[in-house]
């Protein structure tokens, strides 16, 4: 006899093991019933669409509901839309996954079907009379089913296609979507996700992860952790707006998985030299706040902005941790009572320990002079191994970004958004981070002739370092190296999926297809090495290991336009402003 069983009784029981965090998909009520319509909509051949505020999970479910079905009768294809994308770019990302089936037809491979997801669909900006012309080569697709080649304009059939999409509200940036295309979709809509899908989804992390290690009376603090930050995530959102001068308010679900990965880093390890609960207790506090700060409050601008922060973090350390700030950022006062200044004294990384080291964890810095000369050590090493040296004054302004870069760069699929003016120090900042957690810095030089092509041909080697060979590398790409919008495009593509539509050519493809079967064997995956398997594990290894380092300044329109056509900006990046 079947029984039923509520699904928030079952999601406490959940254990991760080794897997990824950014991979984890935890089911809600929510999440389990937007499955249920896209299988729907699979089996009837109904394209589908996600509607709903940033940060709701719309591409997080739609990818992992994907990624789920059989590879011996599916082929996904995923593809970002910005404010750039051209009809073109459309058609040939779409191409690259068809073959020729018969003179002037294409489709997937015999026996398979493609599922073509594209996400943002209501980015591309409107032409001079109102239509975007990528949405009307989908629309054309689904009402005629065929294209014109772009050469000669001859008819090309297009066989065995069937579109997913998600799209943000419409607004700053996204437009509405043409009816023409619409009326062939169907909408389902998603809502900002609730306080208790938020607890529903985050609490099993922070459980399994205070299981691990940490002794019995620290484990409530995944609890304490769990509600203190989601009450400063709601007062966050409502305090904080985005304006024309702070274009870059803007706060989602992804900056509280952020969060949350940043107190994953600290392992139970970091609280063993501590004498007594109290004190391990004050250290996971401090914790909190310095995670907090780091994600959310890095980006705000002024002294005014920054003092309202400092009273939401006081304000839920009182209410949900029972302590006071002075009590718990004793080390860091410098007067009687705790202010904002004194927090920028509140450091957290695990560069202090020697680099030949094996037990590296992330923890408390105490000790100011130490940090500083550790920071001078680095710049002395990095100097005398780099053929152009750094002349940098390390002082606590620069320490203070060098250590947050270096966080961001330890992370999963860290990338970060650095804002300043120009000589306000980023590239250098990110230099000397990038050396210090011992990764690859790969610096794009902008010549006179520098073009589309040179491009490519940077980003097919910096991929290569990171998918190839397994390396961490570190793309550093400035605001002043954008030569061509195609650039900011391929950087969009690069935050969401790490892979470019048809930035290889046949030969290197089959080659790293064939690097790839090579690892596989070695790492003994059971999975089928076929080219597709393949190719989609060297993107798996592009995404882990590619860091990208955008440095931005905010003077004048440009950034504040850059932001609103390239959502993933904001989204796929912590900020830290200068």
């Amino acid at each position: 006899m079947k029984s039923f069983h509520m699904l928030h009784s079952r999601s406490r029981s959940m254990t991760f093991h080794c897997l990824q965090i950014a991979e984890i998909i935890i089911d809600t009520i929510d999440t389990c019933r937007q499955k249920f319509f896209l299988q729907k909509a699979l089996e009837h051949n109904i394209p589908m669409a996600f509607l709903g505020p940033t940060g709701t999970g719309k591409s997080a479910i739609i990818n992992h509901w994907l990624l789920q079905l059989s590879y011996s009768e599916y082929i996904i294809n995923s593809i970002n839309f910005s404010a750039q994308t051209t009809s073109e770019d459309t058609q040939e990302m779409i191409m690259s996954r068809l073959d020729r089936k018969a003179k002037a037809t294409y489709g997937p491979p015999e026996g398979k079907k493609l599922l073509l997801f594209v996400d943002d669909l209501n980015m591309p900006v409107k032409e001079r009379y109102g239509a975007m012309p990528p949405i009307e080569l989908l629309r054309q697709y689904i009402d005629h089913g065929f294209w014109f080649e772009k050469k000669d304009c001859t008819k090309i059939n297009i066989k065995g296609v069937q579109l997913f999409t998600a799209m943000g509200l419409p607004g700053g940036g996204r437009n509405e979507v043409s009816q023409r295309l619409m009326r062939h979709i169907q909408t389902f809509s998603l809502d900002d996700f609730t306080e208790d899908s938020i607890k529903t989804i985050f609490g099993p992390l922070l459980d399994w992860h205070f299981n691990i290690g940490f002794e019995n009376v620290l484990r409530r603090f995944a609890r304490l952790f769990l509600f203190a930050s989601t009450d400063l995530y709601t007062k966050t959102i409502k305090t904080f707006f985005p304006t024309p001068t702070r274009s870059h308010y803007v706060f989602n679900l992804r900056d509280f998985a952020r969060l949350m990965q940043g107190f994953l880093m600290f392992k139970a390890d970091a609280v063993r030299d501590v004498s007594g609960t109290a004190e391990a207790s004050y250290r996971l506090i401090r914790l909190w706040v310095h995670e907090v700060y780091r994600v959310f409050f890095d980006r705000l601008v002024d002294e005014t902005d920054r003092n309202t922060a400092f009273d939401i973090v006081n304000n839920v350390v009182r209410t949900h941790f029972k302590e006071r700030v002075n009590n718990v950022m004793a080390p860091l006062m410098t007067g009687k009572e705790c202010s904002d200044s004194d927090l920028r004294g509140l450091f957290f990384g695990d560069y202090l320990s020697s680099k030949e080291s094996q037990g590296r964890f992330y923890n408390e810095i105490q000790d100011m002079d130490k940090l500083h000369e550790a920071m001078e050590v680095f710049l002395e090493e990095y100097n005398m191994n780099s053929k152009a040296p750094m002349d940098l004054v390390m002082f606590k302004f620069a320490i203070e970004h060098i250590s947050r870069i270096v966080r961001v760069l330890k992370q999963p699929k860290g990338h970060i958004l650095l804002i300043g003016i120009g000589g306000s120090g980023r590239s250098s900042a990110t230099r000397l981070a990038t050396y210090m957690a011992m990764y690859t810095l790969y610096d794009i030089k902008i010549t006179q002739n520098y073009g589309r092509v040179e491009w490519r041909e940077d980003l097919r080697k910096v991929l290569r370092i990171a998918g190839d060979q397994g390396n961490s590398v570190v793309l550093l790409f400035g605001d002043h190296q954008i030569k061509d919008l195609s650039f900011l495009e391929d950087i969009n593509i690069l935050l969401n999926s790490a892979d470019i539509p048809n930035l290889y050519e046949s030969e290197e493809r089959l080659e790293i297809i064939q690097k790839m079967q090579g690892v596989s064997q070695q790492e003994k995956c059971k999975v089928e090495m076929t080219p597709l398997n393949m190719y989609a594990k060297f993107v798996e290894r592009v995404r882990i290991n590619l860091h990208i380092v955008l440095t931005f300044s905010p003077i004048g329109d440009a950034f504040r336009n850059r932001l609103r056509m390239v959502p993933s900006l904001i989204s796929c990046c912590t900020i830290d402003w200068f």
